[in-house]
């Protein structure tokens, strides 16, 4: 009787030690993700996202891909934080990850035709915190599959006033090598 009480004190401690443990990686991740959009400053009638991507939150996250294709396919229109939160997970090494690689290529495309100028806004301030931008410009010169309409995603994008017109003009002209080699 001794034996089986014993048992389950011991079983309770530990089942009590791994809740602790998942509530730490639940704050820690949430942590992570509210240091993203550090700050918004208004200027006139345009919002400015500054310092908006922190240096990392993970590698390879399906996760992050996952709900962010859920308000895609749901109509939302992606936030400030959305985006943040999608640039901060795109992690050149994974290209090795063959389900992230063709899941996250898909994405760029979605997330560029759902708002080009906050596509572009976005890709502009992450490449300056993390090498990135060759990585998603060779994205946008190889789309993973033909679905993706790129002549309406470039004419989309044309007709898009941003901020910084250097990034706007890498991104068309990727654009512009995808739909000649599919041609």
């Amino acid at each position: 009787m001794r034996n089986a009480i014993t048992l389950i004190f011991i079983l309770l401690f530990f089942l009590s030690c791994k809740q602790k443990q998942t509530e730490y990686i639940n704050t820690e991740n949430n942590s992570e993700i509210s240091k993203i959009v550090e700050s918004e400053t208004e200027k006139g009638t345009e919002n400015k996202v500054e310092n908006v991507v922190a240096e990392k939150i993970s590698n390879c996250d399906l996760k992050t891909l996952v709900e962010i294709n859920s308000l895609l396919e749901k109509g939302t229109e992606l936030n400030d934080q959305n985006f943040a939160v999608f640039f901060a997970n795109m992690n050149p090494e994974c290209s090795n990850n063959a389900e992230y690689s063709e899941f996250n290529n898909e994405l760029i495309f979605k997330t560029l035709e759902s708002n080009p100028k906050k596509f572009v806004a976005f890709l502009s301030r992450v490449s300056k915190k993390k090498k990135i931008l060759e990585f998603v410009l060779t994205q946008l010169r190889n789309p993973i599959h033909d679905g993706i309409e790129l002549n309406a995603i470039y004419e989309s994008l044309g007709k898009t006033e941003t901020e910084d017109a250097k990034t706007k003009e890498l991104v068309s002209e990727s654009i512009k090598n995808a739909i000649e080699k599919n041609n």
